[in-house]
């Protein structure tokens, strides 16, 4: 029963997802729930999930509808820079064929979001590892190109965003541009700016950029950080908030029309943030799983 159990709960865990669409999780029985995680890459055993390196993990499983179809696929993504070298990011995309069983159509390591561009009618997705890449979906699976997606400078990139304003917001975070990749100043983590992270959050018609950073070192089991940026009129960018954790957007709101934030992470007990007027600080707790705070 311990197996089980397993798969009856992480089945029901969402993440963001950018531009897909997510979906609830879909009905099914736990014999197709332990098919669907044995076609994302992993095995369980002892009540845990078990990696392609053979070590314990905790995968997340968003449902999202990428080609429209009102039926969901799924996205496991696992964090373990021993396992999967580099930020330690690693993805499968999976769907259900016509015989009723899912099938991996998507497998790689790196950060995985959704452009709104189509391609067959399935979203396109970019993944960034040593560099970003557009794949397109071609008949039974995604493609990885061989190539890497380069914005323009000066250009505006997605949201209206130009290249020079996410480098510069970058610099003004703290990292530093070498061989390609923007990271801390030590080296050991990278730093990127998803399509999702160019948004305006307050309402105020400026875009701010939400910086991603990912690597165990600096961030534990946790894997990855975030800065939340800001463009002051004078032109220079500024850091209103920085904190570990995946974050998600949510529809209620703190000072000046800034929206509350939930900072995700392993677990089943996250903290939402609030815009105080100068910064994000602690608002409330939201619980997955009854208990899961009073157990913190």
């Amino acid at each position: 029963m311990k197996r089980l159990s397993f798969i009856a709960g992480v089945i029901g865990i969402l993440g963001a997802s950018g531009a897909a669409a997510q979906t609830a999780p879909p009905r099914m029985s736990q014999a197709e729930g332990l098919q669907l995680f044995q076609a994302a890459g992993f095995k369980i055993a002892g009540g845990k999930a078990i990696n392609v390196c053979g070590t314990a993990s905790t995968p997340k499983v968003t449902y999202l509808d990428l080609n429209g179809d009102g039926a969901p696929e799924a996205v496991a993504v696992d964090q373990n820079v021993s396992c999967y070298g580099g930020a330690g990011e690693w993805f499968t995309v999976v769907a259900k064929g016509r015989d009723g069983r899912w099938r991996a159509i998507a497998r790689d390591t790196g950060a995985l979001t959704w452009e709104p561009t189509r391609t067959a009618g399935w979203l396109d997705a970019r993944v960034v590892s040593n560099c970003p890449r557009i794949w397109k979906y071609a008949g039974d699976g995604y493609v990885r190109p061989n190539g890497c997606a380069v914005e323009p400078a000066g250009k505006p990139a997605a949201g209206g965003v130009t290249a020079a304003d996410k480098a510069a917001a970058l610099r003004a975070a703290g990292f530093t541009s070498r061989g390609g990749k923007w990271t801390n100043g030590e080296g050991e983590c990278e730093a990127f700016i998803e399509p999702e992270g160019v948004r305006d959050l307050n309402g105020d018609g400026r875009k701010e950029l939400i910086i991603t950073e990912t690597g165990s070192y600096c961030y534990g089991n946790t894997g990855q950080g975030f800065y939340l940026m800001e463009k002051a009129p004078a032109g220079t960018w500024r850091t209103v908030y920085q904190s570990q954790g995946i974050p998600e957007i949510l529809a209620t709101k703190g000072a000046g029309g800034w929206p509350d934030i939930e900072v995700g992470g392993p677990g089943f007990c996250f903290p939402i943030i609030r815009y105080n007027g100068k910064t994000y600080a602690f608002n409330r707790q939201k619980e997955y799983q009854p208990g899961a705070c009073a157990r913190r």
